[in-house]
């Protein structure tokens, strides 16, 4: 049209009623598009010829033809398409679409409104007009073809092509244009998509101003607008909404651990819908189980409006991953014997229970899940434990001696019927798992004291069982080959009670179940185990000291303990003989001692662990590095026993019990111990007790500074009560009443 043509006030009334008919509007602007680039499209090759040829390129002085910039207009394809692109860039620079490197060809009315990036016009230009669109300060990304645009280092092949979501992406979070055909290490990506981390790291390569077509503009709002009113308040779907450790407050584990889990899950089992996607299916699950909120918490979590439609979907998924990914993970069938001999049996193990054999050694025990009173008064008999007084149900786990979880059984019922030693005799002739077949003759169970109503029934099967030996009538201490033995138990049956607490972690477990969940009980503790067996992470890792402790613990299994010997025969148990003294007023100091030289005392971390708690019950003080600190210790009058002290320990669970510890000691080692508590007499480690005196006096005490725990301040927030008799003396002794109506 002439610049010098009238256009009268109906033409311009009429126009912009058009203008107004969004529809109508994206029409013109396509005709207008069409008609600028046919006119312009040899201005623009000359232009770009032109910057080439001034060195232009957006890229350091130094680079070579190589590092030459991509031109925005570029073909998305992968590198492996470098050289086929080269050859058709002349011919097809104005006409190349968006696509990814799975080569789908869109069609033109999905290109016009999906891809903003094919209607923009990013060339510089140095004079801005109305006609030519809108001119907007950006930083714009590095774009070469051996130069990765986020870390910035030559690339080496596999390289990726930043996809058009996270182009579009990081120009509306981040205010950064990336060129299309940018390209990038494989390692900043995960199924094709930027990683957060990566994402948030890119950096823009220069700030310049770019001019962007109202077209392009349109689009740019319409995905703004739909992201917008897409948020939720937590979106998994969304690759750069959450890291990995919010990954796994929510759920347990990482993104990683995620898409892991979903390569077992065929798109037929878990079908995207308007209300989640796999993804957020895997994910809703196993916020529930990790979070232990109800359905109402998580469809406000989700941004799904019906708690109703959140427990379809964690029905729907539980499903899916018992068909699909628990089998992979979690049964008799899904291992064999050899590999659980091979790989998830500690060195410890081997070695101190199987005498030169090759046994699969099993830890077997069961756990307590708390769920609602039954109105139905069969269910609430067989499922209220007398021991715990409440209602509960019992699944019962086996591991192996790292802590991999082979199977779970049950759950069961808990009354007196359904002890632990009956549960077990169960699942074995029932043949629970296929399990007869499994195990074979002179395998190892270790168990703990309540299965011994189960040893003839394992007996009779040839599978031979390491328990600790259990107290006889009116015994109230173990003698020191009973207790020597129990340690060899003992050592290696803590890894079932870490893989229930592992277990526990996900909170669902850890609360009262309410009745209307129990169907679900099973599938979910399996889901949680085939997750942990997974990602598994030996409970027990090789040591150094491994051997040191294998030989002590075999060298002392047979030796009596010498110090109680010592003691029983010159009687020096009496009370009368015993002085209350200080530390310093020894004969002879007490020997200084390292951590290492702890462990070999006590051949175990968890006595350790629980010297702390009475070392400050009986100093009473939490501060016990302090130097006036007074800790109570008893020396003997008999001339005898100079190199012997005692320390009276308060009972850890009865208020009424007290034990005395003995300590024999030179100024550089520890001699012999034995206590008056159950286990005092063993010499393959020691007792709690033992532990506390010896490492308080050896080790703590000479600290510069005291490892408080928090729980050692609680003592002081809370109140105590005072004894205080309820009888007071009446003094209206005749008068019959003791009460008295106040109306």
């Amino acid at each position: 049209m002439p610049t010098d043509c009238f256009i009268c006030n109906t033409c311009r009334w009429m126009y912009n009623k058009w203008e107004a008919n969004l529809g109508l509007n994206q029409i013109l602007l396509q005709i207008d598009m069409l008609s600028q680039d046919d006119d312009g499209m040899t201005e623009e090759k000359d232009e770009s010829s032109n910057e080439n040829a001034s060195g232009d390129v957006g890229t350091d002085s130094n680079d070579n033809s190589d590092d030459e910039m991509i031109n925005d207009e570029e073909s998305d394809e992968n590198s492996s398409n470098d050289s086929k692109a080269k050859s058709n860039h002349k011919y097809d620079n104005e006409m190349i679409d968006d696509e990814e490197s799975n080569g789908s060809s869109p069609s033109d009315s999905e290109m016009d409104c999906n891809d903003v990036y094919d209607n923009a016009s990013v060339t510089d230009k140095s004079s801005f007009t109305s006609k030519d669109g809108l001119k907007l300060p950006t930083g714009i990304s590095i774009s070469s073809k051996s130069q990765c645009c986020v870390c910035r280092i030559q690339m080496v092949p596999p390289t990726i092509t930043i996809k058009k979501e996270d182009r579009s992406n990081i120009f509306i979070r981040r205010n950064i244009f990336i060129p299309k055909g940018s390209r990038c290490c494989k390692i900043h990506t995960s199924n094709g998509y930027l990683l957060r981390e990566d994402f948030f790291k890119l950096t823009a390569y220069k700030d310049d101003y770019r001019i962007f077509n109202l077209n392009y503009i349109v689009n740019t709002m319409q995905k703004l607008r739909k992201m917008v009113n897409s948020n939720k308040n937590v979106d998994f779907d969304d690759p750069l909404s959450l890291s990995d450790i919010e990954y796994k407050n929510l759920t347990g584990f990482t993104r990683t651990q995620h898409d892991h889990v979903l390569s077992y899950i065929p798109a037929s089992a878990l079908k995207t819908s308007i209300n989640r996607s796999p993804r957020c299916a895997i994910t809703c699950l196993l916020m529930k189980l990790r979070l232990g909120v109800s359905n109402s918490v998580l469809a406000s979590m989700l941004g799904i409006d019906n708690k109703r439609k959140v427990t379809d979907i964690i029905h729907s998924t539980s499903a899916a991953l018992i068909k699909y990914f628990v089998p992979h993970y979690l049964g008799l069938a899904h291992i064999n014997r050899e590999e659980i001999i091979k790989k998830h049996t500690s060195s410890i193990a081997t070695r101190l229970l199987t005498e030169n054999r090759n046994p699969c050694i099993l830890v077997l025990d069961g756990t307590y899940l708390y769920i609602q009173k039954s109105r139905n008064n069969q269910m609430q008999r067989k499922t209220f434990n007398l021991h715990k007084n409440r209602s509960l149900i019992k699944p019962m786990v086996a591991v192996t001696t790292t802590g991999y979880i082979v199977s779970v059984f049950g759950p069961f019922f808990s009354d007196n019927s359904n002890n632990d030693a009956s549960i077990l005799k169960h699942i074995m002739i029932n043949n629970y798992d296929d399990i007869l077949q499994w195990v074979e003759e002179n395998d190892i169970m270790i168990l703990d004291r309540g299965f011994r109503d189960s040893l003839g029934v394992l007996k009779s099967l040839g599978i031979d069982v390491a328990m600790p030996l259990f107290f006889g009538p009116k015994q109230n201490q173990s003698d020191v080959q009973d207790a020597n033995n129990s340690r060899f138990v003992t050592i290696l049956r803590w890894v079932v009670e870490s893989v229930n607490a592992r277990i526990k972690r996900f909170k669902w477990f850890n609360q009262v179940i309410p009745n209307s969940s129990l169907p679900s009980v099973q599938d979910f503790i399996c889901i949680v185990a085939a997750l942990l067996n997974c990602f598994h992470v030996s409970m027990v890792t090789p040591s150094p000291n491994d051997d040191e402790t294998i030989r002590r613990m075999n060298s002392l299994r047979t030796q009596n303990n010498t110090l109680q010997i010592f003691l029983t025969d010159y009687n020096l148990t009496r009370n009368s003989i015993w002085n209350v003294t200080d530390i310093h007023n020894l004969v002879q100091s007490f020997p200084k001692l390292s951590m290492v030289d702890l462990r070999m005392i006590t051949l175990g971390v968890y006595q350790l662990k629980r010297a702390g708690s009475y070392a400050e019950e009986h100093a009473d003080s939490i501060d016990l590095t302090d130097p006036h600190l007074e800790f109570p210790i008893q020396s003997c009058t008999d001339t005898n026993a100079h190199d012997i002290i005692r320390i009276r320990f308060q009972s850890a669970h009865k208020k009424p019990s007290q034990y005395y510890t003995y300590i024999q000691f030179d100024p550089n080692q520890i001699l012999a111990w034995y206590c008056t508590c159950r286990s005092g007499p063993r010499v393959v480690g020691c007792c709690s007790h033992v532990a506390a005196g010896i490492w308080f006096l050896g080790y703590e005490r000479h600290q510069l500074e005291t490892n408080q725990q928090p729980s050692s301040t609680n003592f002081a927030n809370l109140h105590y009560c005072d004894s205080i008799s309820d009888y007071e003396d009446s003094s209206d002794e005749d008068n019959d009443a003791r009460y008295s109506s106040t109306r």
